[in-house]
């Protein structure tokens, strides 16, 4: 992907974009950069323009060193801002839609839709999933938020770390390639990087703590998507604690990664979703 640069008080946040119309924002997830969007850019490309955001501290962005949902999604408005882009649809995929949903609290007015991938949203994930009968899926989340001790176990064993990932959140085995992984691994290892997707993890509970400050009904449509062996319908639960206009969507046969797994099916839902929008 070619990007370009925008420069947010001192600091590099890297975007690209493709096509022309309606402006559509997307925010990628973790261990993830926006290049996890680059199976769906040819459909729904011909239809509106697609910004692709890396994520502060991911990808080719800089880190502001303030990670929590609220502060990140004040970032992505400075951003929008000088793109001069006035209203657009926004979407979000794992900690992508953390800063999404967050965003669309504070700045619903600029939006005409927001749609989210497979993730728990701080503050609006059900408590009970936090227990230990259900460690083999949210393990991460406690892990990741220790301080400096997921640094020291995956140092050099990155590659390893990433794959398992991949492939133990993933249905279709074959859409995240060898070299996929290789590129992932490639921008985790650059200086900072990886903690920084840590960091998004240790602001989890006050990104929770800002959601529930913040949480009222949206105006504006919701399309909730989940992999059927990833968080399922229970994002659209969880949608329906923000909006009374959420649409959900079950991708079968597809775990977490959604737009990488089934990108066809995925292009195919959110054009028809925003179309009607």
């Amino acid at each position: 992907m070619e990007y370009s640069f925008i420069d947010i008080k001192g600091k590099k946040i890297a975007f690209t974009s493709e096509g022309t119309g309606t402006p559509i924002v997307m925010l990628h997830g973790w261990p993830q950069s926006s290049y996890v969007w680059r199976k769906v850019v040819p459909f729904i490309s011909k239809e509106y323009r697609i910004i692709l955001i890396d994520l502060p501290g991911l990808g080719q962005s800089q880190s502001f060193d303030t990670f929590s949902t609220a502060d990140v999604s004040d970032i992505i408005a400075e951003v929008t801002q000088t793109l001069g882009i006035a209203s657009y649809h926004l979407v979000g995929h794992d900690i992508g839609a953390w800063v999404a949903v967050t965003h669309a609290l504070k700045y619903g007015e600029h939006l005409l839709s927001l749609t989210v991938v497979d993730a728990g949203i701080p503050g609006l994930i059900p408590d009970e999933l936090f227990k230990p009968i259900n460690a083999s899926r949210i393990w991460q989340f406690y892990f990741h938020a220790v301080s400096d001790i997921p640094e020291f176990l995956i140092e050099g064993k990155e590659y390893e770390y990433l794959s398992w990932y991949f492939q133990n959140k993933s249905i279709v085995k074959d859409a995240i390639s060898k070299s996929d992984i290789e590129f992932y691994v490639k921008q985790y290892m650059l200086k900072g990087v990886m903690t920084n997707g840590f960091e998004y993890y240790r602001a989890f509970t006050k990104s929770a703590e800002q959601n529930l400050l913040l949480i009222k009904k949206l105006k504006i449509p919701v399309l909730a998507m989940g992999g059927e062996f990833g968080v399922g319908a229970s994002i659209g639960l969880a949608m329906n604690k923000i909006s009374n206009r959420v649409t959900t969507h079950v991708i079968e046969n597809c775990g977490h990664y959604v737009p990488e797994e089934r990108p066809k099916e995925f292009s195919e839902i959110l054009i028809e979703f925003i179309s009607g929008c």
